[in-house]
């Protein structure tokens, strides 16, 4: 319930949110007044269309650069990820030609015939005479007697290292020399685990068997990191447990490899992980256990992405400032002649084609203003044009419908003030014959006025056809106002009953249903079928058919004669000794009042045939006429 304060306010019982209602339905419906207002405005205004569209393009361009800066860090990132795979890749080949290398030197080294002979002197000559000078990655080569149980380094390549004990001067490659002596390597080569300090940096050593002798043969290559790396990134490689066999200096490359990373590289597949500020690539070397490691900071990664975001900043601001210099200029210079060309059309519509339309603008402006006046002038033009047409059109009218008129009386009088005389003439002829049967039923010879009679009865039967046919061509002629649905194949049937056709016959070869007036198109065929049976003979056969675009009359006989083609249509024009020759004139009359064509096709060999084309509108496809049908949906 409702009732008032002391201070006579209304206050809310029951309904006393009504109040805030209505206030949220009154913002509502000002929030849409304003933006309909707002709306109207820009859609009013030229200069509000221009700001709005210099937002839209400073938004756009806006858009387009941080899409810009995004796709290229995007771009510029994955890049450079596939740039240090690539890395990785070849620093494991590198690595891949280097591991090789030296276990093939190490194979051939130890079986050379020099190895497997007693005299030292020429095992001394051997070694330090060739391995240690061709190849700058074998800094020593030791020969190991492994008879003993200790072992002894009998002939070597340095000479502080010659007749130590191998346990003395070799603790890094006793485990390969163990190795080798128990033949545990592919092909008779093994090799350290892992890289260890020597006098020209980290090294690793190779061993093999000498074959026939209890000797091992001990190649120590050197790993030059800047070499097998190419200088660009720091290189670790790992062996199959994931400890390094020889680890950069490099603090961002891990000192072991996850054994998720070494399981994806040993299968063929180089990855790359991230740690920390870092991106590690991994990558498999051929023929080994081993795993290739290389490194880059992200922050190198970014530092093109920097510029990029630098550089489409800068054009962002340059691009906004300009637009907004250009939109300002172009505002003020073409504002104001369009207000003024918006008034003087205005004016135009109200009907003042006299409004002021010059301007001393030469530019495009100038030449709006052109243009419209020049619309003016020739809509002026045409409108007087229009109106002198639309008055001679009304007389030529009026002209036509007083010659139709006069032309149907005419044509009622005529018709009339034949047919008195002619049924009195009809009458007498009939009492003539009448008179000669009773003169023949006395015996009296009345054969030959029997024939002049006769002659007299067709005579008249011919002025009375020539009396139809004047009365059909007067009123024929006029345009088909109304039609209906008929089809041509019934229309033909019902024509070809009205008309003698003795022995004659009709084929309806095609049939379909057209607009027509039915009467009309009736009187056609008749024509039609009465002139084939005079020209053919009393055993015509009558074709009917449809084509794309209308149907045809055609028969069996002679045909027309070329030069006669272009005047059967005309008034009068008849071959036949007992013809009017208006039959194919009325024809042609009643299919040009439907908006059609008539012609003969001169192509047709068989006899002749008359074409009755623009009948059927393009998307009048005749349907109803096929064995098509219309199906339903649950959606109709």
């Amino acid at each position: 319930m409702t009732g008032r304060d002391d201070g006579g306010r209304r206050i809310g019982g029951q309904n006393g949110d009504s109040g805030d209602v209505d206030d949220r339905s009154s913002d509502s419906a000002d929030a849409r007044l304003g933006d309909g207002c707002s709306l109207a405005i820009i859609s009013r205004r030229y200069g509000g269309t221009v700001a709005v569209a210099f937002g839209v393009v400073v938004l756009l361009v806006a858009a387009t650069g941080v899409a810009s800066y995004g796709i290229a860090h995007q771009t510029t990132e994955s890049e450079r990820i596939g740039d240090l795979r690539t890395t990785a890749t070849v620093q494991a080949e590198a690595v891949g030609g280097w591991h090789d290398a030296l276990r093939v030197r190490t194979r051939t080294l130890s079986n050379a015939a020099a190895l497997q002979s007693d005299n030292e002197t020429r095992i001394r000559r051997f070694l330090r005479n060739g391995p240690t000078t061709d190849s700058d990655s074998v800094t020593a080569v030791h020969y190991v007697e492994t008879a003993g149980v200790r072992g002894t380094v009998a002939v070597s390549t340095n000479e502080s290292v010659e007749g130590g004990l191998l346990a003395r001067t070799g603790p890094a490659w006793r485990p390969v020399v163990a190795a080798a002596n128990g033949d545990d390597g592919d092909d008779g080569v093994v090799h350290s685990e892992r890289a260890y300090d020597s006098s020209d940096g980290p090294a690793l050593a190779f061993a093999s068997p000498v074959p026939g002798r209890d000797a091992v043969l001990v190649v120590v290559g050197t790993v030059d990191e800047r070499r097998l790396s190419g200088g660009s990134t720091p290189l670790t490689v790992f062996g199959e447990a994931g400890e390094a066999v020889f680890a950069s200096d490099s603090d961002i490359v891990p000192e072991t490899a996850p054994e998720s990373r070494m399981d994806a590289v040993t299968n063929g597949t180089a990855v790359t992980a991230t740690r920390g500020d870092a991106v590690v690539a991994y990558a498999p070397v051929d023929g080994t256990q081993w795993v290739v490691a290389t490194a880059a900071e992200r922050d190198v990664f970014a530092r093109p992405t920097r510029v990029v975001g630098l550089t489409a900043a800068a054009i962002l601001a340059v691009t906004v400032l300009s637009l907004g210099a250009v939109g300002l200029f172009l505002t003020r210079w073409t504002v104001g002649p369009l207000t003024r060309l918006t008034r003087r059309v205005r004016a135009m519509e109200q009907g003042d084609l006299d409004a002021d339309l010059s301007t001393a603008r030469r530019d495009e402006v100038g030449r709006l203003y052109a243009a419209v006046e020049g619309m003016r002038d020739r809509t002026r033009e045409q409108l007087r044009q229009a109106h002198e047409a639309r008055e001679a059109t009304e007389r030529s009218r009026r002209e036509l419908q007083r010659q139709n008129d006069r032309l149907d009386q005419f044509a009622s009088t005529l018709s009339h003030d034949l047919r008195n005389p002619l049924t009195v003439a009809r009458g007498h002829a009939n009492l003539l014959s009448a008179q000669f049967d009773t003169l023949a039923a006395d015996g009296v010879e009345t054969d030959a006025l029997q024939r002049h009679v006769h002659k007299l009865e067709g005579a008249h039967d011919r002025i009375e056809s020539i009396i139809e046919d004047v009365l059909t061509l007067t009123r024929e002629g006029a345009s088909v106002e109304e039609t209906e649905r008929v089809h041509l194949g019934d229309v033909a049937r019902d024509a070809w009953a009205n008309v003698d056709s003795k022995d004659a016959s009709i084929v309806v070869a095609e049939s379909r249903p057209i607009e027509a007036d039915r009467s009309r198109l009736l009187r056609a065929f008749e024509n039609l079928f009465r002139n084939a049976i005079d020209h053919v003979g009393e055993e015509a056969t009558v074709e009917l058919g449809t084509l794309s675009d209308g149907f045809y009359v055609a028969d069996d006989g002679p045909g027309i004669p070329e030069d006669a083609v272009d005047d059967i249509f005309e008034y009068g024009h008849t071959d036949s000794e007992g013809g009017t020759g208006l039959g194919l004139s009325i024809v042609k009359t009643i299919a040009e009042a439907h908006g059609w064509r008539l012609y003969v096709d001169t192509t047709y060999e068989d006899g002749a045939m008359f074409v009755f084309a623009d009948v059927f509108d393009r998307d009048d496809h005749g349907w109803e006429a096929s064995a098509f049908e219309w199906a339903t949906t649950d959606d109709d």
